[in-house]
Formats: C-alpha cells, structure tokens, sequence
C-alpha cells in the first residue's frame, strides 16, 4: 500500500450562506448578491471534494459579500427614503400645502 498523504478534514464544515446570499440577492441589492450565490453554491462542492481551506475561503467570500449586498441595500433604501421625502416637501410647498 502507498503511502498517501491525505489530510484529516476539520471538524465542522463552514456554513454556505446559502439563505443569506438568496435573501439578499431578492430584496437588497442583486448585482452583489449574484457574487454572494456563486460563492455560497461552491462551498458544499469543495467540502465533498476534499477541498477545506478553499472551501472555508469560499464561505468566507460568500458571507462578505452578503454583508456587501446588505449594506449596499441599505443605503439605497435610506437615500431613495430620503429622496422621496423631499420630492413630497417640494410638492408640497409648490402645491400652497406647507
């Protein structure tokens, strides 16, 4: 018999964020979240290809970019919030309604 190699896997295999990606790809911001569900769709493969260090990197990538996604939703909630509010005060005042 050869003498192989083969490392010991980790013990816990990292979380796919899968969910996340998903949620924040439909209600956030979908140009970020695309990048969160590719590498959230990688980390399960990689795991069960004995892939462990770019497996836990991929899941790493995957929950970084749906904080991205998140915060970037965020804000554009809050601006396009705040745009609005000024257009009704600005209709407002023309219309004679202070």
């Amino acid at each position: 018999m050869d003498n192989v190699n083969i490392p010991n896997p980790p013990q816990v295999q990292p979380s796919n964020y899968m969910v996340f990606a998903i949620l924040t790809t439909l209600f956030c911001f979908l140009p970020t979240g695309i990048v969160a569900l590719i590498y959230a769709s990688r980390v399960d493969s990689l795991w069960f290809g004995r892939n462990y260090g770019e497996a836990y990197e991929a899941s790493r990538k995957a929950k970084n970019w749906c904080i991205i996604t998140a915060c970037v939703g965020a804000f554009i909630i809050i601006i396009s919030m705040t745009m609005w509010g000024t257009l009704m005060k600005v209709l407002a005042n023309s219309a004679g309604l202070h």
